[in-house]
């Protein structure tokens, strides 16, 4: 009854969503509780739709594994911490849900056939260039508990896009405006620089004995080799757990019959179609204009007039008409019940009579049928097993953490009572620092650095409190060696002392000269004179651009920052660069872009960017406002 009642709804073939009262129900309750009924903490709560723990780990661990991938696999774990990235994906969460909220409220919706169409696009479950049903299972298993909890989230990532699209679409940028960008971003400045080089300086100074001891006794503390510890640890992981399972086959089978309906393809069927539109609030002249137009159509079709050319000239259906009518491959539960009911009663190759749906009057040919097919236990043997060794070591799992929590609790001096109990090995790690740096294994994680000098660890020598290195990875562990921060003596660090006084000196003689040659640069004096007086050459290279290759990005920066000048007053200017150095500039003259000289399509491209980022900045302030006026809460402790 629910599904009819959203199909009664629909407004047209492709663009509304036959789904819109379920899409009402998971705003109101949320997907976990239909996907995952068994998750009882909330990380959040927006207008009193909770944001449950699971969905909020599975972000941060797609998240991370995008963050591994783009640094190789090397990614700090104290990094994730340095940048926040807990509270960056609770605060994701929290605005898309206020986002989906208010794009329902706003009447946005996302079709079935949308949906699907949108699937079937996706490169990763095509093969030879065709969607493949199997293939799409297995990719998306490989994360999701089935493809339906994928499809809602992929339904709620194209409703989240449409506001956008939309506010994307209202922006504008006037051909006035284009100019200006034009003029400013092809802008050429006639430029001429050198640069005065910091190591021609180091070479005449010099450091006394005694101003490298004066360095040393009032800055002994940035020559310290840190406070550092050792410590001893057990560790409990899932994985580990899983291994140690014993594989009963019978089970396994038993598994494969009790959860047969996720390894079998259900039928279905490709089909074309011609839709002669007549929604079902249409008056009754134009229901049966739109019959009668189907009918004659039909007559065509038995005529022997081909279904593709119609289909191209008469359908009313955009999203198919220009492929002759085809909608691609789809099984029960997608289409309109009455479009659905026909499709699957016709045999391959038969035209339908006319049939009525909820978008209007339909003519259909099954293209071609896909018979059910179920996978062998065989094929699917090796995920019944991982899923079985990880429900079983689940058990195990959680049984052995607050076990292990109870035992290095109540003997806080020690890690034996726990590790006999519970089979681990008491294991020891290498001396690191707070700060972290080189520290491998188990110190590269910065709650085990945190909680290793905590005072009740460090100071009291207690266990420390468990602690989650990962999903489904916990360790506790305790003070095994402290070794106190020492000086480093001063025939260590006196080379380091030297040249650090060394650079400094040379810095403040080359900034003096600098500032000293340019006043004479404003004064008129030669540019090529000025330079050669300090020891550097001055170079002409005449109109440049804002990305010439050839000039210092710094130098840049500062000549295209510099006044405008005139041919009566250059402009002249100093800049550091990063490698210590001194560039004088001079800014003689000044080009505008010129707009006439734009392509169309370079303009076509500049302006789709002005109107994207207007559209981004506008949909974000949106999207604020919403968030400031929804009711939020937020559950920072079940990160």
């Amino acid at each position: 009854m629910l599904m009819q009642a959203i199909r009664d709804r629909a407004q047209s073939w492709i663009s509304w969503v036959i789904i819109s009262l379920l899409i009402l129900v998971f705003a109101v309750w949320g997907i976990n509780a239909y996907f995952e009924p068994d998750s009882k903490v909330n990380v959040a709560q927006v207008e009193g739709v909770d944001i449950g723990q699971q969905e909020y780990l599975r972000a941060f661990e797609m998240q991370r594994n995008r963050m591994q991938a783009q640094f190789g696999g090397n990614l700090d774990p104290e990094l994730l911490e340095q940048l926040g990235m807990k509270r960056q994906i609770l605060d994701q969460l929290v605005s898309e849900e206020v986002q989906l909220q208010k794009a329902v409220d706003l009447g946005f919706r996302v079709g079935d056939v949308q949906l699907a169409s949108y699937i079937n696009q996706i490169q990763e479950f095509q093969r030879e260039g065709k969607f493949d049903p199997e293939l799409y299972e297995q990719v998306v298993s490989r994360v999701y508990r089935s493809t339906a909890a994928w499809e809602y989230e992929q339904r709620r990532a194209l409703i989240l896009d449409q506001p956008r699209k939309g506010l994307f679409n209202t922006a504008f940028v006037t051909k006035k405006e284009l100019d200006a960008i034009v003029r400013l971003r092809d802008q050429q400045r006639d430029v001429g620089y050198g640069v005065i080089k910091l190591a021609g300086y180091l070479d005449g100074i010099e450091v006394a004995d005694a101003d490298i001891d004066a360095y040393y006794n009032q800055h002994k503390d940035e020559f310290k080799t840190p406070e550092q510890v050792a410590v001893e640890y057990v560790e409990l992981t899932l994985d580990a757990l899983a291994k140690e399972v014993t594989v009963d086959e019978e089970a396994l089978k038993a598994r494969y019959e009790e959860q047969s309906a996720l390894f079998v393809t259900p039928e279905r069927r490709r089909a074309r179609h011609i839709l002669v539109q007549a929604p079902s609030d249409a008056d009754d002249a134009t229901v049966e204009a739109a019959r009668k137009k189907a009918e004659d159509l039909l007559a065509k079709l038995k005529g022997g007039a081909s279904f593709e050319e119609l289909a191209k000239t008469n359908s009313d259906d955009p999203g198919s008409a220009s492929q002759g009518g085809d909608l691609g491959f789809f099984g029960r539960g997608i289409m309109d019940k009455p479009f659905e009911d026909a499709a699957f009663a016709l045999e391959k190759g038969v035209v339908s009579d006319v049939v009525r749906s909820a978008f209007g009057f339909h003519i259909i040919e099954v293209t071609d049928i896909e018979a059910t097919k179920a996978k062998p236990f065989e094929e699917v043997r090796a995920q019944l097993e991982q899923d079985y060794r990880n429900s079983q070591a689940e058990q195990r799992y959680f049984g052995e953490l607050d076990l292990l929590e109870t035992l290095t609790f109540e003997n806080p001096t020690s890690l034996e009572p726990a590790a006999n109990q519970l089979g681990l090995t008491v294991q020891t790690s290498a001396f690191f620092a707070k700060s972290g740096g080189p520290a491998a294994g188990i110190a590269a994680n910065a709650k085990v650095r945190s909680a290793a000098f905590d005072d009740d660890v460090l100071t009291a020598g207690n266990n420390s409190s468990v602690i989650e290195v990962a999903p489904n990875h916990v360790v506790v562990l305790r003070l095994k060696e402290r070794r106190a921060a020492t000086e480093k003596p001063l025939a260590d660090v006196k080379e380091e002392i030297k040249t650090k006084l060394k650079r400094e000196k040379a810095t403040e003689k080359l900034t003096a000269d600098a500032q000293a040659a340019l006043e004479r640069l404003k004064n008129k004096e030669s540019p090529e004179e000025v330079l050669k007086s300090v020891g550097a050459e001055w170079s002409r290279p005449g109109f440049v651009s804002r990305d010439d290759p050839e000039i210092d990005r710094t130098v840049l920066a500062d000549v295209f920052a510099a006044a405008n000048p005139t041919a009566e007053a250059p402009v002249f200017g100093r800049v550091s660069t990063p490698m210590g150095d001194i560039a004088l500039f001079g800014v003689f003259g000044r080009k505008d872009g010129d707009p006439s000289a734009l392509s169309e399509d370079d303009r076509k491209v500049l302006e789709d960017g002005q109107l994207r980022s207007r559209a981004i900045e506008h949909f974000q302030a949106l999207a604020e406002a919403w968030k400031a006026k929804a009711n939020i809460k937020v559950f920072p402790d079940n990160l």
